[in-house]
């Protein structure tokens, strides 16, 4: 122990005589816990960090197993949901950048547009005000409602219960804020954390382009929904898989072939589920990094000191 305290005290020496080693040294140890923080940020998005939502164990999203993709467009979520008879609703989300003016001048900020029945179908309660629903949806742009999260709320309305009904410019489009969401949901697309909520009818105004009837328009990132008590996993997959073959019949130049499996949202499914060794062997690799710079440069630096 003696041996080793003074091996130390003359590395810091050594340090102190050599500035640009130390700062070759600051610079290996920073990049190690960078890395460090970069994968454990990944892990807690995709893996640890759990959808805050009731009953998330009967939450199910639905993905193709040719491809394990998850998208899809609005004509096939509105067949899906009119057609199954698996779930307790199905709701769909995707997710946006743009442009929102509150009267201070505009920002980007990334949110989520939602089918009309979002917040239904997840079973969430407003924190503040009021959600919008399936009676707001009358047809392309009748819903200009835009429901804030709690911590866009927080940070840039600084807790100002009257923002309701105030109407801001999303987009140079005018929408009212009825609502704001609860501290806790930070929506269903693991990787992001929304900034706000709006209404998929009105796409055009958000997006620029109206996709609610192009059926090869796959714009819709996920569709997720609560399987009903009784149902099983098969039940469930047969169920949608036979609406799946009704639309590949119908409609064989817009549907991809193959059939459908359910997944996890906040694994986003098997596609990111078949790659959990890959997620396990990235924290391996940042764990091994951080402790072979942080076990290194001591030695580099007591081997400068005896030779």
């Amino acid at each position: 122990m003696n041996t080793w305290l003074q091996d130390v005290r003359y590395a810091f020496r050594q340090l102190r005589k050599s500035p640009g080693f130390t700062i070759a040294a600051q610079l290996t140890l920073a990049m190690a816990i960078g890395a460090n923080a970069v994968v454990f940020s990944v892990l807690n998005g995709l893996v640890l960090r759990p959808l805050n939502v009731p009953q998330a164990e009967s939450l199910y999203l639905l993905e193709r197993t040719t491809d394990n993709d998850t998208t899809l467009s609005y004509p096939d979520y509105v067949d899906f949901r009119e057609r199954n008879h698996s779930f307790d609703g199905l709701t769909a989300a995707a997710f946006s950048q743009v442009s929102l003016n509150s009267g201070e001048g505009a920002s980007l900020i990334w949110g989520v547009e939602a089918s009309t029945n979002y917040f239904d179908v997840l079973r969430i309660q407003p924190y503040l005000g009021r959600f919008f629903h399936d009676s707001d949806d009358h047809g392309p742009n009748s819903a200009p409602y835009i429901v804030l999260s709690y911590a866009y709320w927080h940070a840039h309305f600084h807790d100002d219960r009257g923002v309701l009904s105030r109407v801001v410019q999303l987009n140079q489009h005018p929408f009212t804020i009825i609502g704001v969401s609860p501290p806790e949901f930070r929506g269903t697309i693991v990787f992001i954390s929304p900034e706000f909520f709006v209404p998929m009818v009105n796409a055009e105004q958000v997006d620029g382009t109206n996709y609610l009837n192009d059926r090869k328009n796959r714009s819709i990132f996920m569709m997720i929904g609560h399987l009903k008590p009784g149902v099983s996993l098969a039940a469930a997959t047969a169920d949608l898989n036979s609406t799946a073959v009704y639309l590949q019949k119908t409609h064989p130049k817009e549907e991809k072939p193959g059939g459908l499996a359910l997944g996890r949202p906040n694994l986003l499914g098997r596609s990111v589920c078949p790659r959990r060794k890959g997620i396990h062997r990235g924290i391996d690799a940042a764990c091994w990094t951080d402790s072979a710079g942080c076990v290194r440069k001591p030695r580099e630096l007591v081997c400068r000191s005896r030779f």
